[in-house]
């Protein structure tokens, strides 16, 4: 009988051990691998909010980057023969490079590039001859 008293009387200290066990390991598992939201980090928006601030930010770049290409665009479309250098440069800006050369007949001739539009301006005698 005795032996089956103690028995008896350690089973509650082993069920409140194996409870205490499980608990720890309950807890170390929703810390571990539960979402941010459950073990009370950052909100489950706040990645959502994040992505779709940089998405709004690269729209914004992009349409920037085009609004910028389709001016370029435009103005280098303005640029034709017979115009002054003043005329160009109103339009396209200072070029990015000036080569300048005499030729035989003694005329003047400047090649001026812009590399951001991809264009080069050739220049006689103060007129542009030609747009490439």
């Amino acid at each position: 009988m005795r032996n089956c008293l103690a028995t008896a009387e350690r089973s509650p200290m082993k069920r409140l051990l194996t409870l205490l066990i499980v608990a720890g390991v309950i807890a170390w598992l929703v810390k571990t691998y539960a979402p941010h939201g459950v073990s009370g980090g950052a909100s489950p928006e706040d990645p959502i909010r994040r992505a779709r601030a940089a998405a709004a930010a690269n729209d914004a770049r992009v349409s920037e980057a085009a609004a910028t290409s389709r001016e370029s665009d435009q103005s280098a479309a303005g640029v034709t023969e017979n115009m002054t250098p003043d005329q160009v440069r109103a339009l396209l800006g200072a070029p990015d490079d000036v080569q300048t050369e005499t030729l035989d007949s003694g005329m003047r001739r400047e090649t001026w590039s812009y590399r951001s539009v991809g264009k080069t301006v050739v220049f006689e005698n103060g007129v542009a001859v030609s747009i490439r």
